[in-house]
């Protein structure tokens, strides 16, 4: 408390000071008055009516927006008449980029253009709270993984993007109506660009990669296999296929039954499983790709557990 510091007399802070003694008085009574009010709700627009400003965000249930609006509904004619012609603060002190504070002139805009930037509001904060599903965490397997393995839902966002863009709207759609909002146009922008660079690293790398043929083989077992895998991806052909192992390999799983103070009871199977993989071409891919699966018994019978869905790109040889 007892410090002293001397300030050159070229210094921007004293600059700055003698800026903020010099605001004019309704720009004072503004700031003392009006601002305390409006701050949060001008601050949740102010993104997109410029987006120079920071989103804040916030804006969820019907009260938030009905409160939202109604405040900028009373700032608006506040500046119209008791603040008519306020302007923004013009000092360093206060104004910071990326926030609206203290540029009350833009707070009038704002307030001024409600109407027309609420829609934007809605849409961007829609966006914030709704994803794409399971498509983020597809890129991203196809990112991680060794070889870069593409799962099939964005094998259709790279090859097949107008069928799978409209699938996805029409998907958003609902979600984004809770929010009162229609799917904005760049909704899918993102995971259509990251997409990108992950279609430039498989034709990048495929052309360096060829099958390894498994060890084993089953004809049985991979009759019922290529059948399913027709099924599963129709038109597509399995050019080579092949089983990890020999014998049916057993897992055990199990099912709970009850329990009681000490302990919980489970009844326990066992299942037998064989696992292989396949050369798969898919039509409208520009390389083949080695797909997974693991086929189990059921009764005597054969049930496929697991084909395929996701592919590492190569050669078709």
């Amino acid at each position: 408390d007892d410090q002293v510091i001397t300030l050159p007399v070229s210094s921007p802070k004293l600059k700055a000071s003698v800026a903020e003694w010099m605001a004019d008085p309704m720009q004072k009574a503004f700031a003392a008055e009006a601002a305390p009010t409006y701050r949060k709700s001008v601050s949740q627009f102010a993104h997109f009516y410029d987006p120079q400003f920071t989103f804040i965000g916030g804006l969820v249930r019907p009260t938030e927006w009905q409160k939202a609006m109604a405040d900028l509904g009373e700032l608006d004619s506040l500046c119209k008449t008791r603040y008519s012609g306020v302007k923004d603060f013009q000092t360093i002190t206060y104004v910071q980029p990326g926030n609206v504070d203290y540029r009350f002139g833009t707070w009038c805009a704002i307030a001024a253009k409600r109407n027309e930037i609420e829609p934007r509001v809605r849409a961007g904060m829609a966006k914030q709270l709704v994803n794409l599903g399971y498509t983020e965490e597809n890129l991203n397997f196809g990112f991680n993984e060794p070889d870069n393995p593409v799962r099939m839902e964005t094998q259709r966002l790279i090859w097949e993007r107008d069928k799978w863009r409209a699938e996805k709207i029409a998907w958003l759609k609902p979600k984004y109506a809770q929010y009162g909002s229609s799917v904005p146009a760049d909704a899918t922008a993102d995971a259509e660009k990251r997409a990108d660079e992950l279609k430039a690293m498989v034709l990048r790398d495929a052309p360096g990669r060829s099958y390894k043929q498994p060890s084993y083989h089953d004809a049985a077992i991979e009759a019922f296999m290529k059948r399913k895998f027709a099924a599963e991806y129709p038109g597509s052909q399995v050019l080579k296929i092949g089983l990890d192992y020999r014998t049916w390999v057993k897992r055990e799983s199990l099912t709970y039954v009850a329990s009681d103070e000490l302990f919980n009871y489970y009844k326990v199977g066992y299942n037998s499983y064989k696992r292989g993989t396949v050369l798969l071409k898919v039509p409208g891919r520009p390389f083949c790709q080695t797909q997974d699966w693991v086929v189990g018994q059921s009764g005597g019978g054969l049930v496929a557990v697991a084909v395929g869905g996701s592919g590492t790109f190569m050669r078709c040889e």
